[in-house]
């Protein structure tokens, strides 16, 4: 697919005007770049302990958008400046097919149409036609087999197995899709260790922010009972339950479901331990969950472990684990303190470069 990226150059000020005069052009999605400091609020929307670095604010502006090229033979997404899907799949585009140069001067018929009320200025305008197939799959290059463990490799589902693999070494094959988690980020080695550690031949496991479902199909594949997997995403659900039959993990021993503990625990946990042959369920009609989990593994954030550590005891047996990570160094302290202000005992700390991990206990446990 060929796509005509659009910029147009002008200041933070009249950026949501030139945005409104996009909108009228049919162009409902658009990316601005600037460097406007974020406020707290939005730094934490945007669940991350990386603070973003933007520079010093010029007073410039950048808004981006994407349209489908003209000589495109089947149509496609429009995808807007932050590569996010606006249509779904098999339904045409809505938006402006002109040509660039017949769209450009749209947009500067209508900005001039504004000039007459307010003091705007003209923005460049740029673009330049993209072909999609030079850059979609880019990332894959960088996605080899690697070790997560001294006996786990992880391996796209594109790549060959290694020809010194030993045979008793446990491979997961991953396509994260749309999905979050590869398995390379030190966080989702420090869950992998600990889960090692502590799943025994009856475990049952839920993976709080399950991804692409690597630690949920890693636990299985290390010997657990059972696993659940939950995520926001609806892609990450699709992502788990695919690479799960790509590692020729049964239905009987995975289930994933779209859900939010934070914001509806009390609904999730009737899902969970409840329903009645439900989705996942096996083919007797017993329930998927009969009792709270032995193994909790979040590998998310700090800002959502610490209010998560205030809702996931009750899904955790008694002499259980929460195994919590994708926590900075520097707010180790933080989570720590909400854990045992929410009754859990601190088993392990363990740091991998920048990152911490905990293993909290409900109860005694036995390892």
């Amino acid at each position: 697919m060929k796509w005509v990226k659009y910029e147009l150059f002008t200041t933070t000020a009249e950026a949501p005007l030139i945005g409104e005069i996009l909108a009228e052009c049919g162009i409902l999605g658009y990316e601005i770049t600037d460097h406007v400091p974020l406020t707290e609020k939005e730094e934490k929307a945007m669940f991350t302990d990386i603070p973003a670095d933007l520079g010093e604010d010029d007073g410039s502006s950048i808004l981006t958008f994407y349209t489908e090229a003209e000589e495109n033979e089947e149509e496609g997404f429009f995808s807007t400046g932050s590569s996010i899907r606006d249509e779904e799949e098999g339904e045409s585009f809505s938006g402006p097919k002109l040509p660039p140069e017949e769209l450009i001067k749209k947009i500067q018929a209508l900005i001039r149409e504004r000039q007459e009320f307010f003091p705007v200025q003209m923005p460049e305008i740029r673009y330049e036609i993209q072909d999609d197939s030079m850059w979609k799959d880019k990332w894959k290059e960088n996605f080899k087999p690697f070790y997560a463990a001294e006996d786990i490799l992880i391996k796209p589902s594109w790549e060959e197995v290694p020809v010194d693999v030993k045979e008793d070494t446990i491979i997961i094959e991953i396509d994260p899709g749309s999905a979050f988690g590869s398995g390379t980020h030190e966080t989702t080695k420090l869950c992998l260790l600990s889960l090692r550690k502590y799943i025994k031949e009856d475990t049952t496991i839920l993976d709080a922010g399950c991804g692409s479902g690597i630690l949920t199909i890693a636990s299985l594949l290390l010997g657990a009972k059972s696993a659940v997997g939950l995520d926001i995403d609806p892609l990450a659900v699709a992502a788990t339950i695919e690479n799960a039959e790509r590692n020729g993990i049964s239905e009987d021993r995975l289930r994933a479901f779209q859900a939010n503990i934070l914001e509806d625990a009390d609904s999730v946990k009737k899902n969970l331990f409840h329903s009645e042959h439900s989705e996942g369920a096996n083919a007797g009609g017993k329930r998927f969950q009969e009792e709270r989990f032995h193994i909790v593994v979040a590998n998310i954030l700090a800002d959502v472990i610490i209010p998560l550590a205030g809702q996931i005891r009750p899904f955790i047996a008694e002499g259980g684990c929460f195994i919590s990570s994708g926590i900075l160094a520097e707010r180790a302290d933080e989570v720590e303190q909400a854990l045992l202000e929410n009754h859990f005992t601190i088993i392990e700390k363990n740091v991998m470069g920048e990152w911490c991990a905990f293993v909290a206990g409900n109860g005694k446990i036995e390892i």
